[in-house]
Parts: C-alpha cells; structure tokens; sequence
C-alpha cells in the first residue's frame, strides 16, 4: 500500500490516519496485534523511523498500547457508556454501601472487586483548604481501587478530619460496614449538600500503572467536598477515571438550560 504523495501531511501522519481508521472501523479489533514494524515499513513503503513515529501518535490517542518486548496492540477497553454506569460515580464518592461494589454490578454480570487501604497523615494543601483545616493537621485517607472484570476501572480516595473521626469505623482500616453518608450522620455529621469540581489532566506514572493506562490517556477528575447540616465541609473524595473507560451523563432542567445556555446574558 503507498502513500499519498501529494497529501500534505508528513508521512507518519498518514500512516497513523491509515491505522486509525482500520482500529474505528474494527478492521482492526480491540486486543488485535498491529504487525510488525518491518511489515508496517513494507505495507507503506516508509522507514523505521517513520513506524514508530506514527505508533506514537496512536499511544498518545489511546489507541494502541505497546508492551517491552511484545509488540504493539490494539487498545481493548472501551468507554462504558450503558445507563446504569451514570450512578457509579455518585455511589463511589459518597453514598456507597461500605467498601464494596455496588449493586449496579452484580446485576449486569460485570466480575469485580475492590482494593482498599487507609492511612492517617498531614493533609496535603488542597485537601485541607476543602476541609478547613490547617496546614499539618491530619487526615484519615480511605482509597479505593475498583476493578470490572478484572480491570481497573477507576479510583476514590476520601479524606476527613482525623479529629472529627477519631474513635469511629470511618478512622479504622477494617472495611466500612456502611456507606460513608451514613457513617458520617450516625456520628451527628449528616451531609446537607455537596459541591463537585471536575477536570481533565493526564495521570502521573504512578496513577497510570495502578489504573493500567495506556500512554496518552487522560484522566477525568471529579472533586467531591460534602458539608453537614450547619453548612460545615465534612469530607472531600477525589475520584479519578479514565477517559477511555468512561463517560459522565448528566440531566438538566430545561429552565436551567434556557438560563445558561440560552440566554444573551
């Protein structure tokens, strides 16, 4: 197969352009071997150099994952995209019964589990700025490593006030029982309201080898605060999720979507 040589676009590009649309039109299915780089260099007629150009371009989409030593393959994880899903982020964040998956897994046949540690330290800046805290007041930190299907499908850590929770099962590093909302009113917290701030950035290595990213993959980031009924903020969970796993689907009043989209102010 040659290339266009009046195509503008350098020769990895189009070589990437070509992969890519074998990989959206299945031509190339998830978990596929992409061929060598000596076959890919004979297909197209360009150099080594120009290969490995292109695979680039494919990892940094999220396309194709390339292992030491194995090869390079077609990315197998797709965005989760059925209705159930919408509530996974909520029910992991706060309303969770305890440290185990929630029901919405079981009922679909997904095989999962979770992994969970705590620790109590110093809060780091941006948590004790959420909770109102002082720099170097401590914190218990509950995270959470949830898999389907025996992949990592995203993770939560949840901070509060080691103060507030001392002596109770949300301090101890024994699985919750319950669900944090819940523990936290049974200790006089109830939450009364919960603000979110969501972002998108690239993961740190060590986020992208306990989530199993492929280079190029971006996270979704949903910051949770919640605050009790006298308005005071209680705790405050981070959830981070792949993109290429996941999508977020919010409803919205039509009043609210006239005010804030329509209108000329």
């Amino acid at each position: 197969m040659s290339l266009d040589e009046r195509n503008s676009r350098p020769l990895y590009r189009q070589v990437a352009d070509e992969l890519r649309v074998q990989i959206q039109q299945r031509d190339l299915p998830p978990g596929r071997q992409l061929p060598t780089e000596a076959g890919l260099m004979d297909r197209y007629g360009v150099s080594r150099n120009t290969i490995r150009l292109a695979l680039g371009v494919l990892r940094t989409e999220g396309l194709v994952i390339t292992g030491q030593g194995r090869g390079s393959f077609v990315a197998e994880v797709p965005v989760r995209r059925e209705q159930p899903r919408a509530t996974a982020v909520r029910q992991s964040i706060v309303e969770d019964g305890g440290d185990a998956l929630g029901a919405e897994l079981s009922d679909h046949g997904d095989g999962g589990h979770v992994e969970v540690s705590v620790s109590t330290h110093p809060a780091p800046p941006h948590v004790a700025d959420r909770l109102g805290l002082r720099t170097g007041d401590r914190v218990v930190a509950r995270h959470r490593l949830l898999y389907r299907d025996a992949t990592p499908s995203h993770c939560t850590d949840a901070f509060m006030s080691a103060a507030l929770v001392a002596d109770t099962d949300l301090g101890r590093p024994e699985p919750l029982r319950v669900g944090l909302a819940r523990l936290l009113a049974e200790i006089g917290h109830p939450i009364g309201r919960v603000t979110d701030e969501i972002a998108v950035r690239m993961p740190s290595p060590t986020e992208a080898q306990e989530l199993q990213i492929a280079s190029g993959v971006p996270l979704l980031s949903v910051q949770r605060t919640a605050f009790d009924d006298s308005d005071s903020p209680v705790l405050t969970v981070m959830a981070l999720l792949p993109g290429d796993r996941h999508a977020l689907r919010y409803e919205v009043a039509l009043a609210t979507v006239a005010e804030g989209l329509i209108s000329d102010d």
